[in-house]
């Protein structure tokens, strides 16, 4: 499952949970498109809760990324540590997405705007 919470204007933060897989990879495109389509154009993609990482899920990653390019957006992640950093450094999409230690972190990139910390 996938939660978005709305921050500032444009913002949003999704967090993913459990598996992203072939499985569950469309769900999270849904919750993605949903959002953008609402009118949030920066996203924060927040993976602390993955617990793990397929092919699809890496490419749903990429999808979401090139989408949010598309809408005008940025998409950027938070969180991504033991072995999904390891994948994503294997992979070297590290080098591609922008990655951030915390969600903080990441809200502070889109600059200007004032944003509260999630609860």
């Amino acid at each position: 499952m996938t939660t978005a919470e709305p921050i500032g204007k444009q913002i949003v933060i999704l967090e993913p949970n459990g598996r992203l897989t072939a499985e569950t990879v469309d769900e999270f495109i849904e919750t993605l498109a949903r959002c953008l389509g609402d009118g949030c154009r920066d996203v924060i993609l927040d993976l602390r809760y993955v617990t793990y990482l397929d092919s699809a899920g890496i490419g749903a990653l990429a999808h979401a990324y090139k989408r949010s390019q598309h809408c005008g957006g940025r998409l950027v992640f938070a969180h991504v540590v033991g072995k999904n950093r390891e994948l994503l450094r294997i992979t070297k999409l590290l080098t591609v997405f922008e990655v951030y230690p915390s969600t903080i972190a990441a809200q502070s990139s889109f600059g200007g705007q004032r944003i509260a910390a999630p609860a």
